[in-house]
C-alpha cells in the first residue's frame, strides 16, 4: 500500500488545481501525483520545466507566423542555388517576406508589435549562437551571428530584416554583412539626423 503525505500550497493555486481537477475527469489526488511525476522525471533528464514552459509556445507561434520546419543545411543549398540563379528576384522575395511578418505583428499585436517580432525572431533564430537586438527611441541595432550561415543566407537575411524594418518605420543607416554575419544600425523614419 502507498503511503499519503500532507502537503500545504497556497489557498489560490490549490483551488485552480481542483478546478483543473474537475475538468479533466481527475481526482486532485491523482493530478497532483500525475504534476509530481512530470516534475521529478524531468529533473532527473536535466530538463528546466520552467524554460521548457517558456519556450514551448515557439513552434506553435512559428507555425501561425507562416514558417515551416526543415534540416538547416538544406534550406542553405536552397537559398543558395536561388540566389545564384536569381538574385534580385530572390532578395526582393525575402525583402517581401520581412515586409509580410512585420504586418502581421502590426495587425495581430498593434500595441507591442515590433517588440513581438523582436521576440519571436529570436525564438525562431535557435540555429544561431548570437542574435542581439538593441534599440532605444531613435536607433535599432541587431547583430547576428553564426560561423555556419553561408553568405548567400546572410544577404538574403538582411534583406528580410530591412523588408520588416522599413515597415515598422526605420530606416537602415548602416549595415555590414559577410557569410555568418550581420551588423545593421536603424533610425526611425521620422528623424532626419544620426546619433
Amino acid at each position: 500500500m502507498v503511503k499519503r503525505k500532507t502537503l500545504f500550497a497556497r489557498e489560490d493555486l490549490a483551488n485552480k488545481l481542483i478546478e483543473m481537477a474537475k475538468q479533466r475527469g481527475y481526482t486532485l489526488y491523482s493530478i497532483v501525483n500525475e504534476i509530481f511525476e512530470l516534475a521529478i522525471q524531468a529533473e532527473e533528464a536535466g530538463v528546466n520545466l520552467r524554460k521548457l514552459f517558456e519556450e514551448s509556445w515557439i513552434p506553435k507561434k512559428a507555425k501561425k507566423d507562416g514558417f515551416i520546419l526543415g534540416p538547416e543545411v538544406l534550406w542553405y543549398d536552397m537559398a543558395d542555388i536561388a540566389y545564384k540563379n536569381a538574385r534580385e528576384e530572390t532578395l526582393k522575395k525575402w525583402f517581401e517576406a520581412g515586409i509580410w511578418l512585420a504586418k502581421r505583428y502590426m495587425t495581430i499585436e498593434p500595441e507591442d508589435a515590433f517588440e513581438a517580432f523582436k521576440k519571436s525572431l529570436k525564438a525562431y533564430t535557435w540555429n544561431i549562437p548570437e542574435v542581439i537586438i538593441e534599440e532605444n527611441e531613435k536607433t535599432v541595432y541587431i547583430r547576428i551571428v553564426s560561423p555556419r550561415i553561408p553568405e548567400s543566407y546572410t544577404i538574403l537575411y538582411l534583406a528580410f530584416l530591412e523588408g520588416a524594418l522599413e515597415t515598422f518605420g526605420y530606416k537602415v543607416s548602416n549595415k555590414d554583412v559577410s557569410a555568418g554575419s550581420i551588423r545593421i544600425k536603424a533610425l526611425r523614419n521620422d528623424l532626419n539626423v544620426e546619433e
